[in-house]
């Protein structure tokens, strides 16, 4: 990758600039031109300069409206913009940022006159005043996205542009690149064909459905939260957050596969990071020809999950990672209705004080310690004996890494010990497993486990995330597979124990990739992902139980 190019991604998957993991190869051997057919481009912010235009229109349109009905009110300013405004039809964008200061007016009619006091006549004002402003300052473009779009067409690929604004047509004919897509998707089109608006996924899926192209085999560009949320509802190959404004961070936390500053260097082909993402082990969850559907119509579904990078995202720090709310109600709803059960290297308690919820079973330690609604309980016999152990290699660790090694983090757990070694410098990698070795040479009864940039010292046990499924199935007397499907889904080398153990008469799900083989059924690309399927999982069991 050329040393200019920045590209940010979430830290499930790898958190500098380029991956350094080797890539899997792709089942069907298909080229990467192949697997990724078609670009669809949002328009203000990511090919032409007219956001902040939009955004000073905003501005001035309820500016003006306070000065005259609320002058109590305080102007609009830019956080109020990407909040309630930016990327979603007029209107909503009206109705939004009206309600964040409780102010309600009545919807009216698109045809309103731009004077009225309603959500369409604010809306048409501002349209007004956009055309206006237009006219008077004219219209820039990026050009380096516009140089990019011109190479990646010559390649063959297919292009969409999809934009909120009913401006759309009038802008791209204005600044002559209207010749470079092959399918508009703005706000004229939405309004005569019906679909929502950003953060709906309608707009995104229609340009694909217009291109003949499935979503796993496009790319998104977004410079919008509404946006970015929108391109991963609609399970797009990839989403790339384009970061004009300094809100990368931002973009991420809502939805964006990877984050860049510019087009200039942007390498969509021949690149690991991007590669990874069309280059996913199994056939997808949300893919155009997912069988998991019918296989979940069939039996019940029991799930077991693991943690990091499956219900949060890896981050630098273990401590750090903590569920998102939104993630949380969603895992609760499905408890209610299902089993489900966490399956963690974390201790029971660390993963249990991180999701707060009552209804679920927790397997700590690999599943080494596991309890549950119920007076479900189980520990392992040699427990003490093993934690004694442990903390005598626990202070070796400690004091051959002290000083000697940055970045280098001795995670202490009730069972095992983990050195990670994802902030360290790669000069220090192999020191960790050098150190680990000698260790496990010297105590006799424990092995090395491998993890996503984590290395630990867990006791020489036929105990695993796979055992731990089974006792777990044995224990509650679910055990009868014409009855009930178990599934796992996790991310790391350790859940492949589980994927192995049920391989035959159940299902897994590997999220993102790990960079080895796997007996996973199927992949889904991110957290975000497992979010989505569960939301699946629980529409469908609603309308099941009308």
């Amino acid at each position: 990758m050329n040393n200019k190019e920045r590209i940010y991604r979430r830290k499930s998957k790898t958190p500098n600039i380029v991956s350094s993991r080797t890539v899997m190869s792709n089942q069907n051997n298909e080229s990467l031109d192949k697997r990724i057919r078609a670009l669809i481009f949002d328009l203000d912010g990511v090919l032409t300069q007219t956001q902040q235009l939009h955004k000073s229109t905003w501005k001035e349109m309820f500016d003006a409206f306070f000065q005259e009905h609320h002058p109590k009110q305080r102007p609009m300013n830019d956080e109020d913009y990407v909040v309630y405004v930016d990327g979603k039809p007029r209107y909503e964008g009206v109705k939004s940022f009206l309600k964040s200061r409780g102010i309600e007016l009545p919807y009216g009619t698109p045809q309103d006159p731009p004077d009225k006091l309603t959500i369409c006549g604010l809306g048409n004002h501002k349209n007004v005043l956009l055309q206006k402003n237009i006219q008077r300052d004219g219209v820039e473009t990026y050009e380096p996205a516009i140089k990019k779009l011109k190479e990646w067409r010559k390649r063959g690929l297919k292009t969409a542009i999809v934009s909120s604004s009913k401006n759309c047509r009038t802008i791209i004919e204005k600044v002559n690149i209207a010749s470079l897509f092959d399918v508009r998707i703005d706000g004229e089109v939405s309004a005569e064909r019906g679909l929502k608006g950003k953060p709906d996924p309608d707009i995104f899926l229609e340009a694909a459905r217009d291109l003949n192209i499935p979503p796993e085999n496009s790319v998104v560009f977004e410079d919008a939260i509404s946006g970015v949320q929108a391109g991963q509802k609609s399970h797009f190959g990839l989403v790339v957050g384009v970061n004009r404004f300094d809100n990368g961070e931002a973009l991420l936390a809502n939805g964006a596969d990877i984050i860049i500053d510019s087009f200039k260097d942007l390498r969509l082909f021949e690149n690991q990071v991007i590669e990874e993402y069309f280059n996913l082990p199994r056939p997808l969850v949300f893919g155009q020809n997912s069988t998991i559907w019918k296989k979940l119509e069939e039996r019940e579904p029991l799930f077991f999950l693991d943690y990091d990078g499956t219900l949060t995202p890896i981050v630098s720090r273990p401590e750090d990672a903590v569920i998102s709310e939104e993630m949380r109600d969603t895992l609760r709803q499905v408890a209610d209705a299902f089993t489900v059960a966490i399956i963690t290297g974390r201790d029971t308690q660390d993963v249990k004080d991180f999701i707060q919820l009552d209804n679920l079973i927790y397997a700590g330690s690999h599943g080494y310690s596991i309890s549950g609604p119920g007076g479900l309980f189980k520990e392992h016999e040699k427990g003490e004996e093993i934690i004694s152990e442990l903390d005598k290699i626990e202070k070796e660790l400690e004091k051959e890494f002290s000083g000697k090694t940055e970045g280098v983090q001795v995670e202490r757990k009730r069972y095992a010990i983990a050195v990670h070694y994802r902030n360290a410098r790669e000069s220090d990698v192999s020191i960790v497993y050098d150190t680990v070795k000698r260790m496990l040479e010297k105590y006799d009864g424990f092995k090395q486990g491998e993890g996503k940039k984590v290395v630990e010292v867990k006791p020489d046990i036929d105990w695993h995330k796979g055992k731990a499924v089974l006792w777990i199935l044995d224990a509650l007397g679910l055990d009868n597979r014409d009855r009930y499907l178990p599934i796992f889904i996790g991310d790391d080398i350790t859940d492949e124990d589980a994927f192995r153990t049920l391989k035959d008469d159940g299902l897994g799900i590997l999220v993102g990739t790990h960079g080895q083989e796997t007996d996973a059924h199927y992949s889904l690309k991110n957290v975000f992902q497992v979010k989505e399927f569960f939301e699946e999982i629980m529409k469908k069991q609603k309308q099941k139980e009308r």
